[in-house]
């Protein structure tokens, strides 16, 4: 799918379909849920999955009143508290336990109680090749999303380069 209608159709979809971008590395798939996020007039929380521990997502454990519970991130508690996209890039570099710690929050929409706004989106993306350091993804855990490969036209850079200060415009109008 090309950016244009992908960021059309993600933009109309329901709140709580969650979406995968898949494609190569270099197309601008982390800034394309950015612009979503303008689009919809919502904050992006980003994280970069490869670069976290379980911890990370499900929280730490703390003690309250003689009873564990795994106490939520600021990032996840906002995500409860207002309508946000929460965008998990670099899904597929992410370690195996990681990657299980999304389950919940991407077909449920809540993680160890905690439910997320009803308005809150949640998308995600991974590079796709066997040039890539990547984890298969579990069929269970794609299951879970509605799945689009990306393939960006010539039109879609162009645009794209038109919003940049660091294109020139012959490189422009040479593409």
């Amino acid at each position: 799918m090309d950016i244009k209608t992908f960021v059309n159709v993600v933009s109309a979809l329901p709140k709580d379909i969650s979406v995968l971008a898949k494609g190569p590395t270099g197309i601008g798939k982390s800034h394309i849920v950015h612009q979503i996020g303008k689009r919809l007039n919502m904050p992006v929380i980003d994280r970069r999955l490869a670069q976290m521990t379980e911890g990370d997502i499900i929280g730490l454990p703390e003690l309250t009143d003689g009873v564990t519970r795994f106490a939520p991130c600021d990032w996840f508690v906002k995500a409860c508290n207002e309508p946000v996209i929460l965008f998990f890039d670099e899904l597929n570099r992410a370690t195996i336990e990681v990657q299980q710690c999304a389950f919940q929050i991407v077909l449920d929409r809540e993680l160890n109680g905690h439910k997320l706004h009803p308005k809150t989106r949640v998308y995600a993306a991974v590079n796709e090749g066997s040039e890539y350091q990547v984890s298969e993804m579990d069929p269970a855990l794609l299951r879970r999303f509605w799945v689009v490969d990306l393939d960006p036209s010539v039109g879609d850079w162009i645009n794209w380069a038109k919003t940049s200060d660091d294109i020139p415009s012959s490189v422009i109008e040479f593409i």
